[in-house]
Parts: structure tokens; C-alpha cells; sequence
């Protein structure tokens, strides 16, 4: 559909416009292949760290009267938050990673992946691995002001959202605990989530999470399922809570309406009260 100057072949039926909001809907990798004829092979990588900006703005908190708060980020007000943990009981450097993830949303539908972190037991601790683990998340949770946290139940973590509310409550922090069973794969789970916000240049990235191995999964991403993708499976659990905003609309003019129907009609009277 696009010529050697990046142009509609086909402009009546499908303008520039048209391809770039398929280009928004469906992510890059599948507008090549259905649009461009290209061959996608699904050994190529899928997600490309060099398309998602960086920025390093810290949150910023301003209390307003009562309990109420606004949150924002270089300027831009964030109006939702969604955090999402994937427990795994590895040794540090071994077995899955146990990754949190935080992602902000603002007004204008941006999402804002904060912080990741890769939580790790201690060998010789005097708590067990389940309560370091948990006191870790929970003071990830309260340094973010996050109103809950969605925990990953498939596997161990169905035993784990009762020591994660009593760490929380520990932390002094008033934070909810959701349980969450993920019935898609990850592979799925990730392209769903991350196809479509990274065409539509919806995602920023803190620049804290370079030094993670966030950037490095997603250059090593692939479709098979052969690489590591526990902070990819993390943040795409983030996005997919995340609700779909569009930000505020131009305003339009009004429509006549050509329908018919009675309407609204105002008699004239006479009448003296």
C-alpha cells in the first residue's frame, strides 16, 4: 500500500491517514505483513527499545485539602496507576525472575512505565524467602503511592496475598492487593500489550529502567518463547490494567438533525396567573 516515497498507492480508498491510524491499531509487525506484503518471520525480534523515549522526571506530589492528592510527572498529571507482580521463588541471577512493575497513565492516554525491579531473596535472612520477597513489593508499592497491586496467582503465587497484605500493613501502607490468574500465554500477553502502544508511540520509560534488564529482553524478545521475558510479562500485565483513554476531544458542531419526530416545541399562550 505504501510506494518508494512512502505515499498511498491506493489514496481513494485508503489515504495516509487511514494506513497510519491501521498502522496505530494493529502495531508495526502486523501493518508490514498485511499492508506491505512483507515477510514476518516470527524469529525476528517484535519489540524495539529504540522507538520508546526516555525521561527522568521523579514524581511529583502535591496534597490538596482533606486526603487529596494529584500525582504528576514532568508536568503531566497522571490519573491512573497499575502495578503488577509475577512472584518466582529463583535465587538471585537463577531460575525466573520475581519482578514488580509500576505504570502510570495521564489525561491525554500516555502510559509511563516508572520503576521495575527485580525482587531477590537473601540467603542466611532470618525471614523466609516468601516474607522477604513481600516486604520488598510492599515498599516498592508505598514509595510509588500505588492504590493496589495486581499479584500473579498461577503457581506459588496463590499462596502469597495474605503475607503480601500483612507486609503492606507493616509498611504502613493502605494499599490494595488484587489476584490476578493469567489464562493467556505470555507470548500472547505481551504482544497485545506492547504491539499497539509501541506504533502509537504511547509508552515512555524512566531512565532508571536502563539499568535493569527490562531493554535487554525486549532486543531479545522473541515469539517462541525461547528467551527471557519476566520484566516483559510484568510491565505487559501493567499496560493491559491500564484503561484506554483518547484525551479530551475538539468540539464539533452540531448535526441538524434530520430524523424528524416531535422534538421540543414551546406554545405561545396568553394565559394571566
Amino acid at each position: 500500500m505504501l510506494d518508494q516515497h512512502d505515499e498511498s498507492r491506493w489514496p481513494e480508498r485508503f489515504p495516509r491517514e487511514r494506513l497510519d491510524s491501521i498502522r496505530r491499531r494493529t502495531g508495526a509487525a502486523r501493518f508490514a505483513a498485511q499492508m506491505l506484503l512483507q515477510p514476518v518471520s516470527t524469529e525476528d525480534a517484535r519489540l524495539d527499545p529504540d522507538r520508546i523515549p526516555l525521561y527522568g522526571g521523579e514524581l511529583e506530589v502535591e496534597h490538596l485539602s482533606g486526603d487529596r492528592m494529584l500525582l504528576s510527572i514532568e508536568g503531566k498529571r497522571m490519573v491512573s496507576a497499575s502495578c503488577w507482580w509475577d512472584p518466582a521463588f529463583g535465587m538471585p541471577r537463577h531460575g525466573d525472575g520475581s519482578v514488580i512493575a509500576a505504570v502510570f497513565g495521564d489525561t491525554d492516554g500516555g502510559y509511563w512505565l516508572h520503576r521495575i525491579q527485580w525482587l531477590e531473596q537473601q540467603p542466611g535472612s532470618s525471614l523466609d524467602a516468601a516474607s522477604q520477597l513481600c516486604a520488598q513489593a510492599a515498599g516498592f508499592v508505598k514509595a510509588l503511592h500505588l492504590p493496589s497491586v495486581r499479584l500473579e496467582t498461577n503457581g506459588l503465587g496463590r499462596f502469597l496475598p495474605g503475607l503480601l497484605r500483612r507486609a503492606l500493613s507493616a509498611a504502613d501502607c493502605g494499599a490494595g492487593v488484587v489476584e490476578q490468574t493469567s489464562r493467556q500465554s505470555k507470548t500472547a500477553r505481551i504482544l497485545q500489550a506492547f504491539d499497539v502502544v509501541l506504533a502509537a508511540g504511547a509508552l515512555q520509560v524512566h531512565r532508571s529502567v536502563d539499568d535493569t534488564p527490562f531493554f535487554a529482553e525486549m532486543r531479545e524478545w522473541r515469539a517462541d518463547g525461547r528467551s527471557r521475558d519476566d520484566g516483559l510479562d510484568a510491565v505487559s500485565g501493567c499496560l493491559l490494567a491500564e484503561p484506554v483513554r483518547f484525551g479530551l476531544l475538539p468540539a464539533r458542531p452540531a448535526m441538524p438533525d434530520w430524523r424528524g419526530g416531535a422534538g421540543q416545541h414551546v406554545a405561545k399562550t396568553e394565559f394571566e396567573v
